[in-house]
């Protein structure tokens, strides 16, 4: 499949459109992985006795952690992933499933509360603005999400405007 209009027009279906899904339960254990592969070595991400101590009930995510788990499920069968590897009903409302590549344009992250683990996150997705763009390739969408991550009690964790480029 091409990039064309009925793929732009897919997209812009989409815009505004909210979709949510329960990520689950943040545990301990995920967030100290994650920390020791990206170098963080703050005591706040590893040492639970630490973290208590601080005020937080078990240790904290790093900043990017919520953002980098592009998928929080065990992972699709082979048939419902793309080409480029990502699951086809990953959080990108509009993207047809099979024949375009998915590549990352930038993300703008907004802090709001420490994600403790032992909490459930819940992230909210809309399609904010998909518009088409040329490159020396050939045409290219340009489609930005708004992924807002949310505790059980609604309160906001973070919000994320996410640049995805589609070829």
């Amino acid at each position: 499949m091409a990039i064309d209009e009925s793929v732009l027009a897919g997209l812009r279906r989409e815009i505004g459109v909210e979709h949510c899904e329960e990520l689950g339960e943040i545990s301990a254990i995920l967030v100290k992985r994650f920390a020791t592969a990206v170098g963080e070595q703050s005591l706040l991400y590893t040492d639970t006795t630490y973290a208590q101590a601080c005020g937080y009930a078990d240790v904290i995510a790093p900043p990017t952690f919520v953002t980098a788990v592009i998928t929080w499920t065990p992972g699709a069968p082979y048939d419902r992933l793309r080409e480029d590897g990502t699951e086809a009903d990953t959080h990108l409302p509009g993207v047809p499933a099979q024949g375009v590549r998915i590549m990352g344009g930038g993300e703008q992250m907004t802090f709001h509360e420490p994600v403790v683990a032992g909490t459930t996150v819940t992230r909210r997705t809309v399609l904010l603005t998909a518009s088409e763009r040329a490159s020396r390739q050939g045409p290219m969408l340009v489609a930005r999400y708004r992924d807002t991550y949310t505790d059980p009690g609604g309160v906001s964790l973070l919000e994320s405007v996410r640049t995805v480029l589609l070829r």
